[in-house]
């Protein structure tokens, strides 16, 4: 018989995967030739070890352990039996739902190498979610509570192996958020299966009551019911979205076109959106008009039934004939209110080191769609106290200060091994210049790893005024404390963060 390709699917709660319908526990879909069966992991015991792991060793002498922690999670090979198990010359791939992923050799995966025992962990130094938010993640439990490069490069071999800097680490070989378990894997686009009839206790068949919608055009303003919504032109169809984490979730959407609400809006204008939890998001006119992927709708309605609050009661996506697929960024949820602005207008920001990078208003504005690409900071000025949010400066870093970086197509995307932190020591010059010249200076011993250091898009919830601010502006958390008589000063219209590595 062939080798039968399956993949594992761990959905591990509403935050995952972006739909209640899904339920609240851990649960393991398991797929083989186009048949999935859905496996509880409460059925399985778990276990319990401490390991250290061992770090790249850049300086000559130096061992580099990290610090041990305490593990409890559910043993793989206890997950890949109960499904069958492994043949000899199998891989199982252990993929979080950003796409990072740890190719697994069999024996390794059934706890018979030096790697140790491979689990996904649930709590570490006995924290569970949401405490410990990385959960559940690859951890390698070996025997003497020691994972060494010398171990991993054993279990591994040199082409599965994790190298920083060209040097063997075993760090790397932590997966975090683990979201599928792949055999054979290829790089495949993974998928959860769609849900089928929706979740009679996320949603209703009676309407919500009250106004849910405020729509804003200059100096008119017109509100509605979900009846009066409803009597608007709606259209019904599927589409499907790929959440923060990188889960495919398909399901069928009744909604009114967002050009039907917007009416004769010039193709340059601007649509902002905001939320009921005080979220917005700017829209260029122009995506709604354009309808050759898809027709974006306002949904009030999700298989069949009325939304809850949250991801409702209102909700902009994208169907269409074709099942068009769209990023959860750009899927604003909870609206309630629409409003049309003037012309939008393009802007990018260039981050130079050892490469560049441009990124367009659409990928920094989708980034910062997602809490988990932005932190917020609070920065006093001239006697007032603001709150902002954004982009912290060392990630847009880690994209330019060496060749370790995110595909240019995955827009804002992160991984810890991005920022190079060795090379951070030497204190390299960040250059942050405004559209007029105008610049400051950050050393990269500052803001290494350090989220209050910000490129900043938002102004106590607010996107920034253009005309006053720019469209980005770099800040610092007032608790920052610069070292010695150092100095820096925000940046109003940032427009390029240059890296200067000697």
């Amino acid at each position: 018989m062939s080798k039968v390709e399956m993949a594992v699917i761990l959905a591990i709660s509403v935050a995952v995967l972006g739909s209640a319908a899904y339920g609240q526990t851990l649960a393991v879909y398991y797929v083989r030739d186009g048949n999935t069966v859905e496996v509880s992991l409460d059925a399985f015991d778990t276990v319990s070890g401490s390991v250290a792991y061992q770090g790249p060793q850049l300086d000559a002498g130096s061992e580099n352990w990290k610090d041990a922690h305490a593990y409890t999670g559910v043993s793989i090979a206890a997950i890949v039996n109960s499904l069958g198990g492994l043949a000899d010359d199998d891989t199982l791939s252990v993929v979080a739902g950003d796409g990072w992923f740890k190719t697994l050799p069999a024996a390794v995966a059934a706890g018979e190498s030096k790697a140790g025992a491979a689990i996904l962990a649930l709590s570490r130094d006995g924290e569970e979610t949401p405490a410990w938010d990385d959960a559940p993640m690859l951890v390698f439990l070996s025997g003497d509570e020691r994972f060494s490069n010398d171990d991993m490069l054993s279990a591994f071999g040199e082409d599965l192996s994790h190298y920083y800097s060209g040097t063997p680490s075993t760090t790397g070989m932590m997966v975090k958020d683990v979201v599928f378990l792949v055999v054979n894997y290829g790089g495949e686009s993974l998928t959860l299966p769609p849900v089928e009839g929706g979740d009679s206790e996320a949603s209703a068949t009676t309407a919500p009551a009250g106004i849910m919608l405020s729509l804003v055009k200059g100096d008119t303003i017109l509100t509605y019911t979900m009846e009066e919504l409803r009597a608007l032109e709606s259209i019904t169809a599927d589409g499907t979205f790929t959440n923060s984490v990188g889960i495919d979730y398909t399901a069928t959407y009744t909604g009114i076109p967002m050009t039907t609400l917007i009416g004769n809006t010039a193709s340059d204008a601007t649509i902002l959106v905001t939320a009921s939890d005080g979220y917005s998001m700017n829209y260029p006119a122009e995506m709604f008009l354009d309808q050759g992927e898809g027709t974006w709708v306002l949904a009030y309605m999700e298989n069949g039934e009325y939304m809850p609050y949250d991801p409702g009661y209102l909700r902009v996506v994208q169907i269409g004939e074709s099942n068009p697929h769209f990023t959860s960024s750009l899927s604003a949820k909870m609206v309630e209110q629409i409003e049309v602005l003037g012309a939008y207008v393009e802007y990018d920001l260039l981050v130079s080191g050892v490469v560049e990078r441009l990124f367009s208003r659409g990928e920094l504005e989708a980034g910062i769609g997602c809490s988990c690409h932005t932190a917020t900071v609070s920065v006093t000025s001239k006697g007032e106290t603001h709150t902002y949010t954004g982009i912290p400066l060392w990630r847009l870093v880690g994209y330019v200060d060496d060749d370790v970086y995110p595909a240019a197509d995955d827009g804002i995307h992160y991984n810890d091994e991005d920022f190079d932190d060795a090379l951070a020591e030497t204190d390299y010059a960040v250059v942050l210049l405004a559209d007029d010249g105008y610049e400051q200076i950050a050393r990269s011993s500052w803001i290494a790893g350090d989220d209050r250091f910000i490129v900043a898009f938002k102004m106590d919830g607010d996107f920034l005024d253009p005309d006053a601010s720019g469209y980005m502006r770099f800040v610092y958390d007032d608790s920052v404390e610069l070292p010695g008589d150092a100095s820096l000063k925000s940046v109003k219209f940032l427009d390029e963060i240059r890296v200067e590595i000697e």
